[in-house]
């Protein structure tokens, strides 16, 4: 059997516990498959099977596998229309991609089961391969994309599931082991398309809350990590962290060797507002320790600005709000971490502490909330408070609770640029303040793995 792709240029397929517990138990399962400003480009273009793509990033050049690959063609339009198909609607061009869709599409062709995922809340699905039964790749369809009697149930709503896809698109070279993931559409016949996400499964017999992080390379702790401040990450628990199965050919007399961790589920990252995040390796040992001179590099390496293209071209159904979280946390992180903040300083900055019984802001919220009143003042109390904007996402500073939540939804370009000038005068003085308190070891200071 051989897997047409794009025009039909024939490849093999493969073989086929605490106060943030609350988190934990966060449903997805109420928004629309899309937002309503991409909806009118999604209905112009559902016969192209672009569905939530801006119109600039539609193309006929789309990725497309199938099972069959046809001479001609005549025969390729009879045929793909009887055929299941998947096509990358997001992600094409990522490290790894396209070998997963493929070994995703002979699976499918070969009719395997979709099976629940034993974890997990949102209808998370395994496919598994065509050859062997083992495991290919997670999908997460979305929400409203099910049709009766199809084994898509329950799902995902559409930021979150675009959030997967931006996790795997912002973790530059593998750095932080994020799984090759794509947003695909699978057509088959007689029933409704669907959209899903799709992620390279993860071999392991653990996860971080079944063993002590003991074992953990230094390495891996400080890239999931780095990886979580970027996205903010709300949701950084024991269980959405795998540990890689050790290799088997290590010496049993030797010590076992460090264990590599992969993070997973991401749906709950690049929230549209600042947030309380949760961090399951803040309090790790490996978290106190400096960063590498490679994971220096690293964090010097990244352009926030860069990166929220990146996602604005990639994933134009992305809130605006929540690509500026990204740019906003890279930005505190490379500025942290040039000053030799250690990954749980970092992390204590971006978490709120409760005091006298009640949550305060985090550093990070106090810090931009100055610098956001700077830019546009809070209204008086005795003016009403206008409705959201075009992004669903309240002006400014909102109010849940008596606790105020900073988001930047209301502030123009020119705004949010002045917004990030006075954020990086605010924000040095409590990095300088951070680090005198913390005396820390001189940054790239050689660590054991």
């Amino acid at each position: 059997m051989a897997i047409a792709v794009g025009r039909f240029h024939d490849v093999d397929p493969h073989d086929v516990r605490s106060r943030h517990c609350r988190l934990h138990s966060v449903a997805q399962l109420d928004s629309p498959l899309l937002d309503r400003d991409h909806r009118e480009h999604s209905d112009a273009a559902a016969g192209a099977g672009h569905t939530g793509l801006s119109p600039r990033r539609r193309s006929q050049s789309s990725p497309c596998f199938t099972t069959v690959a046809p001479s001609g063609a005549e025969h390729a339009d009879r045929s793909e229309s009887k055929m299941p198909r998947v096509e990358i609607i997001a992600g094409r061009h990522a490290r790894g991609v396209r070998e997963l869709i493929a070994e995703a599409a002979a699976a499918i062709a070969s009719g395997t089961r979709l099976v629940p995922a034993q974890s997990g809340l949102g209808g998370a699905l395994l496919l598994t391969g065509s050859r062997g039964g083992e495991h290919v790749a997670v999908i997460k369809q979305l929400d409203d994309t099910a049709a009766p009697g199809s084994p898509w149930i329950g799902g995902y709503e559409s930021q979150a599931v675009l959030r997967e896809v931006a996790a795997f698109l912002l973790d530059h070279d593998g750095f932080a082991s994020v799984e090759p993931t794509a947003l695909i559409k699978i057509s088959r016949p007689a029933m409704p398309a669907t959209m899903a996400s799709i992620q390279r499964f993860v071999a392991h017999e653990y996860d971080a809350g079944e063993l002590g992080p003991s074992r953990f390379s230094v390495a891996s702790v400080h890239r999931v990590g780095i990886l979580d401040i970027r996205l903010l990450n709300i949701d950084r628990h024991a269980g959405n962290i795998l540990v890689k199965n050790p290799p088997s050919s290590h010496s049993a007399s030797a010590p076992p060797p460090p264990l590599d961790l992969v993070p997973i589920d991401h749906s709950l990252c690049l929230p549209e507002q600042l947030d309380d995040p949760y961090f399951e390796w803040l309090h790790w040992p490996q978290s106190s320790l400096p960063f590498s001179d490679d994971e220096l590099a690293y964090v010097a390496s990244l352009d926030p600005f860069k990166d929220a293209e990146t996602l604005r071209a990639e994933l134009p159904s992305l809130k605006e709000p929540a690509v500026r979280i990204l740019t906003l946390c890279t930005i505190f992180l490379k500025r942290a971490a040039a000053v030799g903040l250690c990954l749980a300083d970092i992390g204590d900055m971006m978490t709120r502490e409760f005091m006298a019984q009640e949550e305060g802001l985090s550093t990070l919220e106090a810090l931009c909330k100055q610098a956001h009143d700077s830019v546009l003042p809070p209204r008086p109390p005795s003016l009403p408070c206008p409705p959201p904007d075009g992004d669903g996402v309240d002006e400014g500073t909102t109010s849940s609770g008596g606790r105020k939540h900073v988001s930047f939804g209301d502030l123009s370009f020119a705004e949010w640029a002045a917004f990030l000038d006075t954020f990086e005068q605010l924000l040095a003085a409590a990095l300088e303040a951070k680090k005198r308190g913390a005396l820390l070891p001189a940054p790239g200071t050689t660590t054991s793995p």
